[in-house]
């Protein structure tokens, strides 16, 4: 399986480095590919996360690429509260920029396969290869965890709200986005995205699954920071991609965190990419909404 998957990769970043302008093979294309979705339920999309690191002092990552970045995808009140907690978010709905192009074909390989889980996945972030993802199956309205840093022992936090700066530490603290999607009736899809910190040692709680019973069940857990204010609810077409970034110089906010990482190679930069890879066709959404 892994092998396969190395060459479905090694077929895509080819189509990169030839065309200069697309990261992802046509669907025709795709044939029989390990990274092809399995037919989605009426309720349910394909989404494809990536994750990418790269050089912190990376000018064109940090700069040059959001040129082709659409930002305005986001309210101007909550990008401003994004950028001053540290994070940078917008949306490729065309022509791939080429240094995010060349991010994503910096990697030797790329593993993914698709995936149901409702819970964060196990990526080692900070050890190779330095790209790699997945395609899950979601429904509307379930919670999954993308995990989008390893734990920190000590993790002192300066929060920004609106004109007040804030500060605590959390012990054995771990990036979390929380990623929700509404599809809608015109096949986009409304993709909610929550940061939040999960910290301290796992104990045993009850909580409600996303199942339609809603039933309680204990399961082991850690504490939760919810950054609710820093919300984000981005409307995606198909092929469309929403890109999550640190700024260079976030220092200890919280998008330092989630996409800042020192590797053996120096510091370096989490890119994570979202993209609507499939959805059903619209009349199966008007049914079950």
């Amino acid at each position: 399986m892994k092998t396969s998957l190395q060459w479905s990769v090694a077929i895509g970043l080819v189509v990169i480095m030839t065309s200069g302008c697309r990261i992802f093979i046509d669907d025709d294309a795709l044939g029989n590919s390990p990274l092809r979705p399995a037919a989605a339920s009426p309720d349910s999309v394909a989404m494809e996360i990536i994750w990418a690191r790269f050089a912190a002092d990376d000018a064109e990552l940090n700069d040059v690429a959001w040129r082709e970045i659409d930002e305005t995808q986001i309210a101007p009140a909550l990008r401003r509260e994004l950028a001053n907690n540290g994070f940078r978010v917008g949306v490729i709905g065309g022509t791939v920029p080429d240094a995010i192009a060349r991010a994503l074909g910096s990697g030797e390989k790329l593993d993914g396969q698709p995936s149901t889980s409702n819970g964060a996945s196990s990526e080692t972030l900070t050890a190779e290869p330095v790209v790699h993802g997945r395609i899950q199956q979601l429904r509307r309205n379930q919670r999954s965890e993308l995990q989008a840093s390893e734990v920190y022992p000590s993790l002192p936090l300066l929060v920004n709200g609106g004109q007040e700066l804030s500060g605590r530490t959390y012990c054995d603290a771990q990036a979390m986005y929380t990623l929700r999607v509404d599809p809608q009736p015109d096949q986009t899809v409304m993709v909610e995205l929550t940061p939040e910190l999960h910290y301290g040692q796992p104990r045993l709680r009850f909580t409600r699954g996303d199942d339609d019973m809603g039933i309680l069940r204990q399961a082991p857990l850690r504490e939760r920071e919810v950054f609710s204010d820093l919300r984000m609810s981005v409307r995606l077409a198909p092929g469309e991609m929403l890109v999550l970034m640190g700024l260079s110089d976030a220092g200890s906010r919280l998008g330092h965190y989630f996409h800042s990482v020192d590797s053996s190679e120096g510091g370096q930069q989490k890119l994570i990419l979202i993209r609507l890879a499939e959805v059903p066709p619209s009349d199966l959404f008007a049914a079950v909404r």
